[in-house]
This record gives structure tokens, sequence and C-alpha cells, in this order.
């Protein structure tokens, strides 16, 4: 009963913070009543065999039957271990061939609720003056009722506006593919009140709800990105679904969809290097601030914080708002060598959504260099190398 409890929890605060889901506005507000009315009420707890359809049920509708549906765009809570997500302004970073991996647990305690996998490749050619990256992205959600994959290529190219001005732009191009596993969601007309979902032969009880017409999609998705930086201090923007695609799963009225929203990427930050006297030798230390704000429909989600890093070692903190709503403190900490950069957070949840078990996040970044990285580059962008 308990379970089903957080799963009730889960979906409330899921469709009122974290899912970039996009329901027609009259829809949305009477599913966020509707939701905080039962999550008040405590409806699994009187109810509680029915609340197992509960959030596959509210999945189908938001993804499905909604005008606006959509999957949900991952963010890192370590957006500097994956700058390509950040912004496609940031390919080419080094002159050397680098390479990103990351995973993103988050809600570990419901049963695999989004699992984010991605990795990266990009790389500078100074003879040329531009930037080449690619990347893919894995999201599960909802313990594999949906899935996303999506494979991008990038161009950037570097202007240099002054002696220490420098800005940088870039342009992507890529396909996603999404999957509904249908046989998992289970509604309202599978539950007996007496045996549950499945009938006395061990057979799921059938129901009346159509099949979609299919259930794997495939459309591009396009985004830009820019970022302006010098010495100290950067900035920058990226956007993305530039052409609001429209992943269809039910082939009627789909020419009445107006797509996935623009997901509007705004970050800046700096970085400032000090000499510190520990155990007897001098030790350089760097503070780097920084933020993003990430806005997509009627969404939005704040992280600002400070990253400390100790030559070989490093830790931060950053402050997490979604839509308003105090979300998240979240910790890092991490390990460098000229070569090799990893990093490990976690998400404590701060705004009263009990028993999700946060979230962990793992980042790596390998650059292939032959050990001059510090003597090349010198500027506010050493946190996402």
């Amino acid at each position: 009963m308990v379970h089903d409890i957080l799963k009730c929890r889960l979906v409330s605060y899921l469709a009122q913070n974290l899912v970039f889901y996009f329901i027609k506005p009259l829809s949305f507000s009477f599913l966020m009543n509707a939701l905080y009315w039962l999550n008040q009420k405590s409806f699994a707890a009187l109810v509680p065999l029915r609340a197992i359809i509960f959030f596959p049920t509210l999945f189908w509708y938001l993804f499905i039957w909604s005008d606006h549906a959509t999957a949900q765009d991952p963010v890192f809570s370590q957006y500097y271990l994956s700058p390509l997500q950040l912004n496609p302004g940031l390919a080419g970073l080094t002159e050397d061939p680098r390479v990103t991996a990351n995973y993103r647990n988050q809600y570990p305690g419901f049963n695999q609720a989004y699992r984010t996998y991605a990795l990266s490749y990009d790389q500078f050619f100074p003879n040329r003056n531009f930037g080449l990256g690619l990347w893919v992205v894995a999201d599960d959600a909802g313990d594999g009722i949906l899935k996303s994959t999506k494979g991008a290529g990038i161009f950037s190219y570097r202007v240099q506006l002054n002696d220490q001005l420098y800005f940088k732009m870039g342009a992507e191009a890529g396909i996603v593919q999404s999957t509904l596993n249908w046989n998992q969601l289970v509604f309202g007309d599978q539950i007996d009140d007496l045996l549950g979902t499945m009938s006395p032969g061990g057979i799921p009880f059938p129901t009346e709800e159509t099949a979609p017409d299919k259930n794997s999609v495939v459309y591009p998705d396009l985004g830009i990105g820019g970022v302006l930086y010098g010495d100290n201090l950067y900035a920058g923007l990226g956007i993305r679904h530039l052409n609001t695609p429209d992943p269809e799963f039910l082939e009627e009225n789909s020419d009445l969809t107006p797509g996935i929203p623009m997901r509007w990427t705004l970050h800046a930050g700096g970085s400032w290097r000090v000499l510190k006297d520990m155990f007897g030798r001098y030790n350089m230390i760097t503070m780097s601030p920084s933020f993003i704000f990430v806005a997509q429909g009627p969404f939005n989600q704040f992280n600002g914080g400070l990253v400390m890093d100790f030559e070989v070692f490093s830790c931060g903190l950053q402050y997490r708002v979604s839509s308003g709503q105090s979300d998240a403190i979240i910790g890092c900490i991490g390990l460098r060598t000229n070569n090799l950069r990893v990093g490990y957070s976690y998400d404590v949840t701060i705004s009263g959504f009990d028993g999700t078990g946060g979230a962990h996040e793992l980042g790596l970044v390998y650059l292939f260099d032959d050990g001059d990285t510090e003597s090349r580059y010198n500027d506010c962008l050493q946190i996402f190398r």
C-alpha cells in the first residue's frame, strides 16, 4: 500500500515540476487540480488496488492522448560534464578528441522511473576554425513504458572578437526514435475488485482501450546555440526543437497538434584561479560559479551553484528550482587527471516529495591529449573540458 501511495505522489510531482510534458492549458489545469485533490485525500490509501493503474494510465494520457504530449527532455545535474547536451555552441572546445559519457538514475525509489544515458564526441580543428560533435542520448521513462533514442551531429564555428573575447556558434541536426510499450499499460477496465489484474487462469483481463496506430515513431530534430566567452566569464544560449517536431503515435488529427515546444537554455558562469598554501605547498584552486535556466512550454528549471577544483579533486553544491518550487540540493564530487575527469552527484529532494530516492548521476570526460592541456586552454571554459 505504501508503494502505491508513493506512486500517486510521484505522478503528481512529475506532472507539476520535473517532466516537460506539454498539454493544452485547459486539460493541464484540470489534471493538476485532480492530482492535487487525489494527493491531499490520499486516494491511493482508500483504494490501494486501483492505485497500481494510476501511474501507467496517466503516462498514457500524457504521452499519447494529449494533443500536446511529448517525451521528457533530460537535464543533467552535472551539466558541465555533458556540454553538448547544454548548448551546441560548446562543441569543439579541445583540439584533441574528447569523449563524454553520462548516466542519470532519477527517482530510484520508484522502480527505475527515469534513466538517461548519453555518449558524445567532439573536437576543434584550429586550421579551419570549426568544431564537430556527435552525440546520442537514450531515455527510459516509466520503467520501459516510453523509450526515446536520439542521435545528432553538430557543426560549430569560432569567431574572435578581440584579443580576449570569443564567440562560438553551433548548429545541430538529429533523428529521434520514440517507442511505446503498450503491453505495460494497465487500464481501469482491466481491474477486478476481487481478482486484481489477472484472471483465475493467469491471463490478464482485456481492455477496451484502443491501441495506438503504431508503437514507434521517428522524426527529425534541429537546434542551434552560441556562447560568448573571455578569460573569466562566459554566457550562452541554446535552443532545441527549432522545427517543433510532432511525435504522434496516433494518425488521427496528427496535423492539428503544434508539436514539441522549443527548449530554451540560458547559461552563464565564470572561473577564477587562486593559489593556496596547503600542507607546505602551493595548490591551484579554481572557483567556478555557474547557473542554467531551462524553459520549455509552461515549465522551467533553474540550477545554480559553485564547483571548487583542487587540481586532482573537485567538489560542488547546487540548488535547483522547478517551475517556481524549491526542488533539490545537489552535491557533487569528482577526480581529475590531465586526460580523465570523473564526477558523481546526488540530488537531495527538498520539495517534500518523500520516498523518491533522489537522483544519482555519473559523468566521465576523456581527452585524447598529449599532455599540454593546461598550457593550451587558459580561459573560463575549463570546467567543460
